[in-house]
C-alpha cells in the first residue's frame, strides 16, 4: 500500500489496515451469505416475474348467504380518534341450508350478536380475521333473517399486548400535522379498496357482494357528513352534535361503502335532475377549488351519450380531503379526492392530472360502481375502462391531438413497468394480495387495449357493445367473459382470440423493422414502377417463445406511405398487413415518377407494440432512413407519427447538423407541444461523454433556444420544461448562469420550469472545480427550500434534486463538507411537522447516502451514514403510505445499493423490508417493500457472480 507522501499517522493508518480487514471480511461474508439469499437472476437471464413466493391461485367465492340490506350507525369520537360501539344491521337470505354465517373483519372487537328472527348459539373471532355467528338449527335455503352486530373499532395486537385505539385502516381520523399526538380530529374519511372496510365493519370483502345500504353517521353539529346515496333526514342528537342519514337504494360493495366527516366549503349544481355536489376543505378559495371541479358536468353529459346510458345514481357528489393516500376514490354517487390536486389558476397552464382525475372517478360510476368486476383479478374491467375514458374525454373535449398524446403518455407509463419490473396477463388470479394487481397492467395497458377493440370492432359496434353491457348487467358484478359475450352478442364479430392475445396472455409485440426499395425492370420503361419491401420480424423472446411453442402475435398492422413527386405533389398509399409470423414481408408498389417521403408504421397508435429497431437496407440518396425519418417529424399528418420519427431519431444521430435542425425546427414550430417536447428530449438524449463534439452541438442548440428569451417565451410551458431538463443533462457549467436567470427571472410565472431549472442547477454545478462556487449553489437551492411556496411544493422538491446532484461529484472529497451538508437537510426535512411533498422527495433521496463511496474510513461519515439508515429505518413505520414506500425504494437505492459490495447495511436492509413486506397493513407498502428487498438480493446475486477484480498498486 502507498502511502500518501507520509503525511498519514499511525493511527490513520491502522484504522486503514483495520478497514481493510473488515473489507475482505465482508467480501467473504458477502459471498458465503450470497449462497443462502434466494437468488433472483437478471432480467436477462430470466425474465422478472410478477408473482412473488408466497402468492397463491384465487377463486371467487361462493357464500352460503346473500346479504340483502346493511345499516350501520356509527358515532365517531373526534376527541379521542376512535370509532367505538358501533351498531350494525344485516338483512341475510341464506341460499342453502346453513348452520353458520362468517363475515369479514379487521381489528375488530365484537360486542355482542343479536337477532329477532333466528336463534344465535354463540359467535367467536378468529385469529382476527373472521367472525363465525353459529346458528342453534341450520338456517333454510330461501329464509330471510336479520342480525344485530355490535362491535367497535381500533383492537388490534403489537407485541403480544392488545392495543386499543385509533382504527390502524379503513376508517381515517385527521389531525393537524403540527398539533400533539392527543389532539382532537378535524375531519375522518373512510377507504375500502381493496379489503380495507372490514376494519370499520363486518362484510364479505369480496367485491361481486353487493347490498342496498344506510347508514346514520353522528358528528360534531358544525360538521359537514357525506355518505352514498341521498340524505334522507339530518337532526340534532344533542347540543353538540347532528346525526345525518344517509339511503343508496342501488346495491354496493363494501369497498365502495363511504363516509367522509369535516369541515368544508360547498357548491352545488344539477344535470338535469341530479344534483352535483362539490366539497373543499375551507382554506381553499372557491374559484381555485371550481377550476377542478367546474367541468363534472359537461363530463357527465359526454359519458351518458358516448355509453347510451344515464348517470345513474341520484347524486354525484365530490369531496376533497386531507392527507388522502390515492388521488381518488370512485365510492358509489360520493368520489373521495385528495386535496392537493386542487390549485390556483396559475398552476392550470402546467397541471392537468386533476382533470384526469375528475374524469377517471366520474367514469367508475358506470364502470366499476353500476357494474363491478366480480373477482379482482378482473379489476381492469373498473380501471382500464377509466383510464381509457380519460383518453375519450380528451378526445371530445380538446381534439384528437391531445387524444393521441395521452395514448401516448399512458402506454410510457405501462411500457415502464414491463421493461423495468414485469409483464404479467391482464388476467391473472395469482397473487398475494389484491392490491398488487393495481399496477399499470390494470389502468394504462387494459386502457389501451380498449383503445384496440374499438378499433377492431369499429366506433358504432364498440359504442353499443358498451351500452348492452351496461344495460344487461347493471348493479351486477362481472368477469371477463361476461364483456366478450356481450361484444359477440351485439357486433356479430368473435374476439375470443382477441382476448386471448391480448387480455390472458403476458407482453407485447416487439418488432424490428427493415425498408428495401426495389426498382423493378421487368416491365416497359414508360410503365416502370418501384417496391418497396417491408420485413417485419417480432422479436420479444423469440427463441424462448419458439422453444416454449409460444406462437407469434397476430395483429392487423396498418402502414402508410407518403410519396412525392418531382412537382412536390403527395399522395399517401394506406397498405394494411396481417401480422401473423415471427418474420413477415410484404410489399407496395408505386409509380417510379414518385419517391418515398415517409414511412409510418401504425400512424393512428392501433396497436400496442414497441418498435426496437427500423433500418434501411442499401440506402441511397433519396432512400434513407435519416431523411425519411426527418420528413416524418416535418410532415406527419398526426401526432403520433411525428413523435414516433422524434424518439426514432434517438438512435441515428451522429453529429450531423440537419438533425439538431430538424429537431429545433419542431420545437419552435411544431403546432402540438407534445412534440416539441419530444423533440428537446431527443436533443438531449444526444449528450454522450465520449463524443464531445455530438454532445456540444446538442448543448449548444438547447442553450440557444433559452438564451434567446422572446422565443423562449412563446414556447408553451411544458416545452420550456424539456428543454431546460435537457440542458442539466449535459452538466456543463456555463448553463448556472443562465438557469439562474430562470430561477430568478419575475416573468416566469411557472414553478414548474423554476423547478426544472433548479435540478438542473444542481446538474450544471456538479463539475465545476471552484468549492465556493459549489457553496453559494447550494446556499441558493437550499434557500428555495425553505422559503418557497408552491403548488405540491414543486418548487422545493426540484431544488432538492438539485443539491443530491450537486453532491455527486465524482471527485468527492472536494466536497465532503456539502456532501455532509446535503444530508443533514435531508434529515432535518424528514421531519414529522414539515411539509409533506418535502418529506416524501427527502426520504427517497435519503437512499443515495446510505453508504458513502470515498473516504470510507472517515468515522465522520461513517456516523452519518449510520444516521441515515436509522431514520429510513424509523420512516418505514410512517403513518403516511408515500413515506413508507419512498423509504423502501431508498433502501435499495442505486447509488448506494451498487457501490462496490455488500455490507451490513446492505444485508440489514433486506431483513427489515422482509419484516414491512409481512407486517404492515397497506398492500401497496407491502408489495413496495417486498420488490425493494428483491431488487437488493438480485445485485448481491450478480456480485457474487462475478470474479474478484482486485486493483494492484504499483510501488514507487
Amino acid at each position: 500500500m502507498k502511502l500518501n507522501e507520509g503525511l498519514l499517522s499511525i493511527n490513520l493508518f491502522l484504522m486503514k489496515m483495520q478497514h481493510i480487514r473488515k473489507v475482505i471480511k465482508m467480501y467473504q461474508d458477502g459471498r458465503a451469505r450470497s449462497k443462502i439469499i434466494d437468488k433472483c437472476p437478471t432480467q436477462q437471464q430470466q425474465e422478472r416475474k410478477f408473482e412473488f413466493p408466497g402468492s397463491y391461485l384465487h377463486e371467487i367465492p361462493n357464500f352460503p348467504f346473500r346479504i340483502e340490506k346493511m345499516s350501520l350507525k356509527i358515532n365517531p369520537d373526534f376527541k379521542k380518534k376512535i370509532l367505538a360501539e358501533c351498531t350494525q344491521d344485516l338483512t341475510v337470505r341464506f341460499l342453502k341450508n346453513t348452520i353458520k354465517i362468517e363475515l369479514d373483519i379487521g381489528e375488530l372487537k365484537i360486542l355482542n350478536v343479536t337477532s329477532p328472527n333466528i336463534r344465535i348459539k354463540e359467535f367467536e373471532c378468529i385469529d382476527d380475521k373472521k367472525l363465525v355467528i353459529s346458528l342453534l338449527e341450520a338456517a333454510e335455503e330461501g329464509k330471510s333473517v336479520n342480525i344485530s352486530i355490535l362491535y367497535s373499532a381500533g383492537y388490534y395486537q403489537r407485541e403480544g399486548i392488545q392495543q386499543v385505539g385509533t382504527p390502524r385502516n379503513g376508517f381515517h381520523f385527521i389531525a393537524k400535522e403540527d398539533s400533539t399526538e392527543g389532539a382532537k380530529a378535524y375531519q375522518a374519511w373512510t377507504q375500502g379498496e381493496t379489503t380495507e372496510s372490514k376494519y370499520w365493519f363486518p362484510c364479505l370483502d369480496s367485491p361481486h357482494v353487493k347490498f342496498i345500504l344506510d347508514i346514520e353517521i353522528t358528528a360534531p353539529i358544525d360538521f359537514d357528513v357525506i355518505s352514498n346515496g341521498v340524505l334522507v333526514s339530518k337532526a340534532p342528537k344533542n347540543i353538540d352534535q347532528m346525526t345525518w342519514k344517509y339511503v343508496e337504494v342501488n346495491p354496493l360493495p363494501a369497498y365502495l361503502v363511504s363516509v367522509v366527516v369535516g369541515k368544508f366549503s360547498k357548491e352545488e349544481t344539477n344535470h338535469g335532475e341530479i344534483p352535483i355536489l362539490y366539497y373543499w376543505p375551507e382554506d381553499i378559495a372557491k374559484d381555485n377549488a371550481m377550476l377542478t371541479f367546474s367541468e363534472t358536468p359537461k363530463m357527465i353529459k359526454f359519458f351518458e351519450e358516448y355509453f347510451g346510458t344515464k348517470y345513474p345514481f341520484r347524486k354525484y357528489a365530490q369531496v376533497a380531503v386531507d392527507n388522502f393516500e390515492f388521488g381518488g376514490m370512485e365510492n358509489l354517487s360520493c368520489t373521495t379526492l385528495t386535496r392537493r390536486v386542487l390549485h390556483d389558476k396559475k398552476t392550470s397552464l402546467d397541471y392537468k392530472n386533476d382533470l384526469l382525475l375528475i374524469i377517471h372517478e366520474l367514469a367508475h360510476q358506470w364502470f366499476g360502481d353500476l357494474v363491478t368486476c366480480k373477482g379482482w383479478p378482473h379489476i381492469w374491467l373498473n380501471e382500464g375502462f377509466a383510464t381509457y375514458c380519460e383518453s375519450l374525454y380528451l378526445e371530445s373535449s380538446r381534439g384528437v391531438d391531445e387524444f393521441h398524446y395521452s395514448l401516448i403518455e399512458s402506454t410510457d407509463v405501462y411500457f415502464e413497468e414491463a421493461n423495468e419490473y414485469y409483464i404479467r396477463p391482464i388476467v391473472t388470479n395469482l397473487y398475494k394480495h389484491p392490491d398488487e394487481l393495481f399496477d399499470a397492467h390494470s389502468y394504462e395497458k387494459a386502457g389501451f387495449i380498449l383503445h384496440m377493440l374499438r378499433n377492431f370492432l369499429g366506433e358504432d359496434k364498440f359504442k353499443s357493445s358498451l351500452t348492452q353491457y351496461l344495460s344487461r348487467f347493471q348493479n351486477s358484478s362481472v368477469t371477463s367473459i361476461h364483456l366478450l359475450e356481450t361484444i359477440e352478442d351485439v357486433s356479430g364479430i368473435q374476439i375470443q382470440r382477441f382476448f386471448d392475445q391480448w387480455i390472458y396472455r403476458k407482453g407485447h409485440p416487439e418488432i424490428d423493422i427493415e425498408y428495401a426499395l426495389i426498382k423493378d425492370t421487368s416491365k416497359n420503361t414508360n410503365e416502370q414502377v418501384n417496391k418497396l419491401k417491408i420485413k417485419i420480424t417480432q422479436s420479444q423472446n423469440h427463441a424462448v417463445n419458439q422453444e416454449s411453442f409460444i406462437p407469434p402475435y397476430q395483429f392487423q398492422l396498418e402502414i402508410k406511405v407518403k410519396l412525392q413527386d418531382i412537382s412536390r405533389q403527395t399522395k399517401e398509399i394506406i397498405h394494411l398487413v396481417q401480422i401473423s409470423q415471427w418474420n413477415f414481408e410484404t410489399f407496395i408498389d408505386f409509380d417510379s415518377s414518385y419517391s418515398v417521403l415517409y414511412i409510418s408504421v401504425d400512424p393512428h397508435f392501433k396497436i400496442l407494440k414497441s418498435i426496437k429497431s427500423i433500418k434501411v437496407k442499401d440506402e441511397s440518396k433519396d432512400f434513407q432512413l435519416k431523411k425519411i425519418l426527418l420528413d416524418q417529424l416535418k410532415k406527419g399528418d398526426t401526432v403520433i407519427e411525428r413523435i414516433d420519427s422524434a424518439r426514432l431519431l434517438k438512435d441515428i444521430y451522429h453529429g450531423q447538423g440537419d438533425i439538431i435542425d430538424s429537431l429545433v425546427d419542431a420545437i419552435q414550430n411544431d403546432k402540438f407541444y407534445g412534440v416539441s417536447k419530444e423533440a428537446a428530449n431527443t436533443i438531449g438524449s444526444y449528450q454522450d461523454n465520449k463524443n464531445f463534439e455530438k454532445s456540444d452541438k446538442a448543448f449548444q442548440v438547447l442553450y440557444s433556444l433559452v438564451m434567446d428569451k422572446e422565443s423562449f417565451s412563446n414556447l408553451n410551458n411544458q416545452v420550456k420544461r424539456a428543454i431546460i431538463k435537457n440542458i442539466g443533462l449535459f452538466e456543463r457549467t456555463e448553463s448556472v448562469q443562465i438557469l439562474e436567470s430562470v430561477i430568478s427571472d419575475p416573468k416566469i410565472d411557472s414553478d414548474f420550469i423554476k423547478s426544472a431549472a433548479s435540478v438542473a442547477l444542481g446538474k450544471s454545478c456538479k463539475k465545476n472545480s471552484n468549492i465556493h462556487e459549489k457553496k453559494r449553489i447550494m446556499s441558493v437551492l437550499k434557500d428555495i427550500v425553505t422559503t418557497s411556496k408552491s403548488f405540491q411544493s414543486v418548487l422545493a422538491t426540484g431544488a432538492l434534486d438539485g443539491m443530491v446532484e450537486l453532491s455527486k461529484d465524482d471527485n468527492q472529497l472536494n466536497i465532503k463538507e456539502i456532501y455532509i451538508e446535503t444530508i443533514n437537510f435531508l434529515l432535518q426535512n424528514t421531519g414529522y411537522l414539515q411539509d409533506y411533498f418535502i418529506r416524501a422527495k427527502c426520504t427517497r433521496l435519503l437512499g443515495k447516502y446510505l453508504l458513502n463511496k470515498f473516504d470510507i474510513i472517515d468515522p465522520k461519515l461513517a456516523e452519518i451514514n449510520e444516521k441515515v439508515f436509522c431514520r429510513l429505518k424509523e420512516l418505514l413505520k410512517d403513518e403516511r403510505r408515500k413515506i413508507k414506500t419512498n423509504a423502501c425504494e431508498a433502501l435499495s437505492d442505486n447509488d448506494s445499493r451498487f457501490a462496490s459490495f455488500p455490507v451490513r447495511i446492505t444485508y440489514e436492509s433486506i431483513e427489515i423490508l422482509i419484516e414491512v413486506a409481512r407486517e404492515d397493513l397497506d398492500g401497496f407498502v407491502r408489495r413496495k417493500a417486498e420488490t425493494s428487498a428483491n431488487q437488493i438480493r438480485e445485485w448481491i446475486h450478480r456480485w457474487s457472480s462475478e470474479p474478484l477484480q482486485i486493483k494492484q498498486e504499483t510501488r514507487p
